[in-house]
């Protein structure tokens, strides 16, 4: 009988114990290092696509970047007339890594949300939607240990949040990212996971009901192994549309790490400042994608993905044959 009760102990672990990464990793991202990044964009002022203070935003980011020793790279388009750049940072020439790291750095035109009528007018600071998700990459490109970086990219997203705004569409530097890969390049990248509104005081991540389940089950079981399960919350949200959108699209694993459901009180208005944001939540982010990033590379430098899906699914329907057949091979005995 002791089979059969292994067996049946077995049913019953956790969905996402079974696909944790384990890691002895110790993270060394610092999250005042990540605010001052924040508050640097936001005294750009304004960063909607086309803008001059997006553009000295992105002047920042390559300086930084490159100090670091990463190579960046402009990819440019244009969209209803207005020259877009999507910022893309590689370690070393080649265009092979098999996670990327995201965000969207551009600012909403237009505080439409605002309760005040006289402010939907006005465009908004973006402290948290469009900064964090940022200051996180920035300070994750500091951090990541050279024997991983080449197997990292980092991208941070144009044109992401003028949607519904004078005829523009959502998610518009994202969607051009992904067109631009070929089958070999899409069929490589193992892992995408997209930074949106991620520095909030009192940060909440819910999982995103679009996102890769296998993928968001580990970096969740990471959170709560790292001792932040009070921000990285088990629970399902709602469901995003967001950058993370076209790599699922095109079968691309991906995970959206976003406050939402609700969304914060001040999203899209003019209250979206850096007084709204905290080094706390963007180390507890950060900490968090580090030790994904390092745990989840082989010694070869490729990521190492989970199982997919559909073989969890394929264990849960086997186990109760197993057990029956444990069972009756029990009583034959």
């Amino acid at each position: 009988m002791r089979l059969t009760w292994l067996v049946l102990l077995l049913l019953f672990i956790p969905h996402g114990s079974v696909e944790a990464l384990q890691t002895s990793h110790v993270p060394v991202f610092d999250g005042t290092n990540a605010m001052l990044h924040l508050n640097q964009q936001c005294q750009f002022g304004p960063r909607p696509p086309g803008s001059d203070n997006l553009t000295l935003c992105r002047e920042y980011f390559t300086g930084i970047l490159e100090s670091f020793g990463w190579t960046v790279i402009e990819q440019n388009f244009t969209y209803l007339g207005v020259e877009c750049v999507n910022l893309i940072a590689r370690y070393g020439a080649a265009d092979n890594a098999t996670i990327v790291l995201a965000a969207h750095y551009d600012t909403r035109p237009l505080a439409d949300q605002d309760p005040d009528p006289a402010n939907r007018t006005r465009p908004l600071l973006g402290a948290n939607d469009g900064a964090s998700g940022s200051a996180v990459l920035l300070e994750l490109s500091r951090v990541l240990p050279v024997s991983v970086r080449s197997a990292v990219e980092i991208v941070f997203f144009d044109a992401e949040d003028s949607g519904g705004i004078s005829g523009w569409d959502w998610i518009v530097g994202s969607t051009y990212y992904v067109s631009q890969l070929n089958t070999t390049r899409r069929e490589a990248i193992a892992a995408m996971i997209l930074f949106d509104m991620v520095g909030d005081k009192d940060a909440r991540f819910l999982r995103e009901r679009g996102s890769t389940r296998s993928l968001q089950d580990t970096v969740w079981f990471l959170a709560a192994d790292m001792g932040h399960d009070d921000i990285f919350i088990d629970t399902l949200g709602g469901s995003i549309l967001d950058d993370h959108r076209p790599f699922l699209d095109v079968d691309i694993p991906a995970l959206d790490i976003i406050q939402h459901n609700p969304l914060p009180s001040y999203w899209h208005t003019v209250e979206d400042t850096p007084d709204k944001c905290s080094s706390i939540s963007l180390q507890a982010v950060g900490e968090v994608a580090e030790t994904f990033v390092v745990s989840g590379l082989a010694n070869d430098g490729t990521f190492v993905p989970n199982p997919p899906d559909f073989l969890y699914i394929a264990l849960l329907v086997a186990l109760p044959i197993i057990v029956v057949a444990v069972l009756i091979l029990t009583k034959r005995r």
